[in-house]
């Protein structure tokens, strides 16, 4: 019997962001549509717990097919817009998107506070083995830190418990935004955020000028 609730890497990530909330059970279907996408470590993740949210809505595992058309508008007219192999596998509070790319790994971010699109070559230059993506799979989560899911407000100061203070937590639509986007002169404070439905404010993000492409060179 394996020492592991799951594996070594999912257990840490659980140590550090506890327990799964506001879980949906998670459809078969979408495993059927992705499986030539994403890989099964993953799948055991969704199948056993949902799509959930963790650290009181901090970071949420998620159905890609519900963010395929917000991803589409982010890609449009970018050097990303014909790829067939890119899925969002996690977001963040602040609307913040992990995209996974079929046997390379996290090879994009997505910020729609700032208009930003940031690409790992590195991790695209990967062919995985089935066996190795799982791996990664696994290192994704034990990867993250709640500092690094949490956002800053001008003066670098986290806004995520702030916000949950004042504002109540999310629900699985939703997402702390701008009131008044920063890329139009809007101040980037507590006092200028608010709840806002996710869908609708990355659309209106996406299209408020061309996302700025940032390259992480992580060589």
């Amino acid at each position: 019997m394996s020492k592991y609730r799951f594996d070594e890497d999912f257990d840490y990530f659980l140590e550090q962001f506890g327990e799964p909330e506001n879980c949906e059970p998670c459809n078969e279907k979408v495993i059927t549509r992705y499986e030539d996408k994403l890989p099964q470590q993953l799948f055991e993740y969704w199948r056993e717990l949902g799509w959930c949210s963790y650290a009181k809505g901090l970071t949420w595992m998620v159905n890609p097919r519900e963010y395929q058309e917000i991803l589409n508008q982010w890609l449009r007219g970018s050097v990303f817009e014909d790829r067939n192999d890119l899925s969002v596998v996690s977001r963040t509070a602040f609307g913040e998107l992990s995209v996974w790319a079929k046997s390379k790994g996290e090879v994009l971010k997505i910020n729609p506070n700032l208009n930003l699109i940031f690409y790992y070559p590195k991790n695209d230059e990967n062919s995985f083995s089935e066996e190795d993506e799982n791996e990664d799979m696994r290192y994704f989560w034990s990867g993250k830190e709640q500092e690094d899911e949490d956002y800053g407000d001008k003066n670098d100061n986290p806004l995520f418990q702030r916000a949950l203070k004042k504002f109540g937590s999310l629900k699985k639509d939703e997402q702390y935004g701008y009131k008044f986007s920063p890329k139009l002169g809007g101040n980037e404070l507590l006092d200028n955020m608010y709840i806002v439905k996710l869908d609708v404010y990355h659309s209106i993000a996406s299209q408020l000028e061309k996302p700025e492409l940032i390259i992480i060179d992580t060589r």
